[in-house]
C-alpha cells in the first residue's frame, strides 16, 4: 500500500477528512516514517546485499572503515574474488578466529599485524569496522547487512521498503503518536495507547514469522 492510500485511510478511520485537518500531512508522514523505522529496528533490520551499502573499498594500510549508520550488523562479506571474509565480533574475539585447521591462531589483536585480509571485526570503534590482518594490497568487499530503510518517508511519492503485509500495521503507530498530540481536540490517552498496543503485537507476530523463514538447526536421527 503506498504512502498515500494509507494517508487517505487514516483520514477515514479518524474522521480527519475536512479541513483545516487535525494532523498535517506533514505530521503524518513523520509519524508514518518514525513507524516504519522502529518496525524495521524491532525485527533486526532489513537484508540488503545489493544495495550501495554493501559496498566498500579499503586501501594498504587502512586498519579501520567507516560504514553507514543506517546498517544495524554486518552478517557477512565476500572479497572481490568472491572469497568469504569472517566476520567477528570484539566481544567474542578470543574465541572466534581459528586457522584452517580449526585451531585457534589469536590470542589478543596485533596492531601492528599485515598480510591479506581475513577477518572484518565489528563493535570495535563505533560505526567502524576493523579489517584484519591490516591489509597489505588494496581491494573490495561485498557485504551482507542488515540495516534500516534507506530512504525516510517523507511524502505521498515516497516508498515504503517492509513488506505489503505490514503496510497497515503502521497506521496503529501513526494513530498513537496522533492521539498523543498535546492539543484539546486532538489528544486521547487511552485511545493511543490501545493503538500502541496493537503496533507492539504486530511487530510480535512479524518477529515470529521471521523467526520461521530462518534457517535453524535440525536434529537428524539415523535409522539402522
Amino acid at each position: 500500500m503506498t504512502p498515500t492510500k494509507l494517508l487517505e485511510l487514516f483520514r477515514l478511520e479518524t474522521d480527519d477528512i475536512s479541513e483545516p485537518y487535525l494532523w498535517s500531512d506533514k505530521e503524518f508522514f513523520i509519524y508514518l516514517n518514525e513507524a516504519q523505522e522502529i518496525f524495521v529496528r524491532e525485527i533486526g533490520g532489513l537484508s540488503d546485499r545489493r544495495s550501495s551499502l554493501t559496498r566498500m573499498t579499503y586501501k594498504i594500510g587502512d586498519q579501520f572503515k567507516k560504514y553507514d549508520s543506517r546498517i544495524l550488523r554486518i552478517s557477512g562479506a565476500q572479497d572481490e574474488d568472491n572469497k568469504f571474509i569472517g566476520v567477528r565480533n570484539f566481544d567474542n574475539i578470543n574465541n572466534a578466529i581459528v586457522d584452517d585447521y580449526g585451531a585457534r591462531f589469536l590470542n589478543t589483536l596485533d596492531d601492528t599485524l599485515t598480510g591479506s585480509l581475513s577477518y572484518i571485526i565489528t563493535d570495535v570503534e563505533a560505526k567502524e569496522i576493523q579489517l584484519y590482518p591490516i591489509p597489505d594490497t588494496a581491494g573490495s568487499l561485498k557485504l551482507f547487512i542488515k540495516r534500516l530503510p534507506l530512504n525516510e518517508v517523507k511524502d505521498e511519492d515516497s516508498i515504503l521498503e517492509i513488506a505489503d503485509q505490514y503496510h497497515l500495521c503502521l497506521l496503529n503507530w501513526v494513530k498513537y503518536k496522533a492521539f498523543m498530540k498535546q492539543d484539546v481536540e486532538t489528544f486521547e490517552g487511552t485511545k493511543a495507547a490501545e493503538f500502541r498496543g496493537a503496533f507492539t503485537d504486530a511487530i510480535a507476530l512479524a518477529k515470529r514469522e521471521k523467526a520461521s523463514r530462518e534457517d535453524r538447526k535440525r536434529k537428524v536421527a539415523f535409522s539402522w
